[in-house]
């Protein structure tokens, strides 16, 4: 059953949120936001702690906000594909998502896949995947499913989500042959963004668990790559020999 408070209009709520990010914003910042994250989308030029403001500012007037109201609110204001979507409008829909955490369930996966594979930038990706639905898959087994299924997806941005989505399991000590498994998967890839994330999570995995992080990277010398190796030592006791054997192979 759809619950939306009477009175409630999703695409009015999404203007009014994109004027008060548009009156924040300034060309400047627009034109350097646009260059940095090497984009085709519209930009108003607005920080995010701005943003986090106005997104506040939201859920405060609407302290009862229902699920079926947060769902819509976003879409509105993710806006279509391309390049007439607007940045600012786009990550304060990301904002929303994770400033409401337990509205959300297994159910509303098939948004959330929505917005990382449109996406194209971790800008959005890294918050939706390494908050939002790292929280679902920390409550909810079945999201292990999910991301199994990710992680062999075609779309770089889904297989990176896979791996950002069990951050919250990992800081538990839970899933880490889970990791290891989509670590071996994806080690072979060329693609900056995945070797990147695998040196990311290994990293802070290895605070907790560094007999771990260091079995798994002295099991892959071989086929290690320098971006994520170099990640992955940072907090490791023998990190310096794993690198030294590394660069000796």
């Amino acid at each position: 059953m759809n619950r939306v408070s009477p009175g409630f209009d999703a695409a009015v709520a999404a203007e009014e949120i994109s004027a008060e990010l548009e009156a924040l914003g300034t060309p400047a910042r627009a034109e350097s936001e646009r260059a940095y994250l090497k984009s085709d989308l519209v930009f108003y030029g607005t920080s995010v702690p701005n943003m986090r403001t106005v997104v506040k500012r939201f859920l405060r007037a609407h302290p009862g906000l229902t699920h079926d109201e947060l769902i819509d609110a976003c879409v509105a204001l993710w806006g279509p594909p391309g390049a007439d979507a607007i940045h600012e409008r786009r990550a304060s829909a990301v904002l929303l998502l994770d400033e409401r955490p337990k509205l959300l369930s297994i159910d509303d996966v098939p948004t959330i896949e929505r917005l990382i594979r449109e996406s194209k930038t971790w800008a959005y990706v890294d918050t939706l995947a390494g908050h939002v639905a790292a929280r679902l898959a920390a409550v909810d087994q079945e999201m292990l499913g999910v991301l199994d299924r990710w992680v062999a997806d075609d779309d770089f941005w889904i297989r990176r989500s896979a791996v950002l989505a069990l951050g919250d399991l990992l800081r538990d000590g839970r899933e880490l042959g889970r990791f290891f498994r989509y670590a071996d998967l994806l080690l072979p890839e060329k693609e900056f963004f995945i070797r990147k994330v695998l040196g990311w999570v290994a990293r802070e995995t290895g605070r907790r668990y560094p007999d771990d992080v260091s079995a798994w990277l002295r099991r892959n010398q071989a086929g290690m790559n320098g971006v994520t190796i170099r990640e992955a030592v940072k907090y490791l006791p023998d990190g310096d020999e794993l690198l030294a054997l590394w660069k000796d192979r």
